[in-house]
């Protein structure tokens, strides 16, 4: 084979392996990807979703939501807890005889499998929101829980004066919360309910905020809305931070591929 054939062969190689990152990316934004037994990823520009996999049973669904002014790591809002969560008094995680997945575009279906009921779970992916759906085949009570972390309001009452004790809230459908995070500074979110339900907020010193819903029927639905307040940067930082995004990286990744084989070209020829 002519050597500047191979060249051109082994160079397109190059370059097709640093597109892949990207192309992976393309494929996966506003749609569910499943990487593993049960797990699923859905990320847009404002939210990333993680469905965990088999057997773990916690952050199903756990979700981020992204910085303003920096993408490359989100932040998390909050994650309901299967492993908590339960219904008629049997744990999603612990009880249910055989959980089943099916994803389309935006939305993840997951039907648990219990001896005497079914109940479905439908979590639908938005850009600026995520709908958490529950759906039984007769009338059933649930307690779902939720976990956030460093949250500091609920509902306009102050967490920090109550750890360790419990908050009730009867018949709400919206539940507003904020948090402190390291990372960012501040940011909040909610939850709104498609009918009154009761509410049960418990923060313990470790900085883990318990949020459950206590409802008896066969359907509900919960809108999760999120932000993080933009943090004010240097011109330095934010250039540093916009290098290191993964959006970024990945668009870099095929022209530093492009300009290492175009250099190796020159070289080998002066050779």
């Amino acid at each position: 084979m002519d050597s500047r054939i191979a060249y051109a062969v082994v160079s397109l190689y190059i370059i097709v392996l640093s597109l892949i990152p990207l192309v992976g990316s393309i494929l996966a934004l506003r749609e569910w990807v499943g990487f593993d037994t049960g797990a699923y990823y859905y990320r847009s520009e404002r939210l990333e979703v993680r469905f965990t996999g088999l057997p773990e049973g916690v952050g199903k669904p756990r979700i981020y939501v992204y910085m303003p002014n920096s993408s490359y790591k989100p932040v998390m809002l909050i994650d309901l807890d299967d492993r908590e969560s339960v219904v008629n008094g049997f744990s999603f995680f612990y009880d249910s005889r055989e959980i089943k997945f099916k994803a389309f575009n935006n939305t993840l279906l997951v039907n648990y499998v219990f001896d005497s009921f079914n109940v479905t779970k439908r979590i639908v992916a938005y850009n600026e929101s995520i709908v958490l759906g529950f759906k039984s085949t007769s009338d059933l009570g649930f307690r779902i829980v939720f976990k956030g972390k460093n949250y500091t309001r609920v509902n306009g009452v102050d967490l920090r004066e109550f750890i360790g004790k419990s908050i009730e809230f009867d018949n709400i459908t919206k539940l507003n919360f904020s948090f402190e995070s390291r990372l960012v500074g501040g940011g909040g979110g909610s939850l709104e309910l498609s009918k009154p339900v009761r509410v049960i907020v418990r923060e313990d010193v470790e900085g883990v905020t318990l949020i459950v819903l206590e409802f008896r029927g066969s359907e509900l639905e919960v809108v999760v809305r999120g932000y993080v307040e933009p943090v004010r940067v240097s011109s330095l930082t934010h250039s540093i931070s916009g290098l290191l995004n993964h959006r970024v990286a990945q668009l870099l990744l095929p022209l530093a591929a492009l300009i290492a084989v175009s250099f190796g070209w020159i070289i080998w020829r002066k050779l």
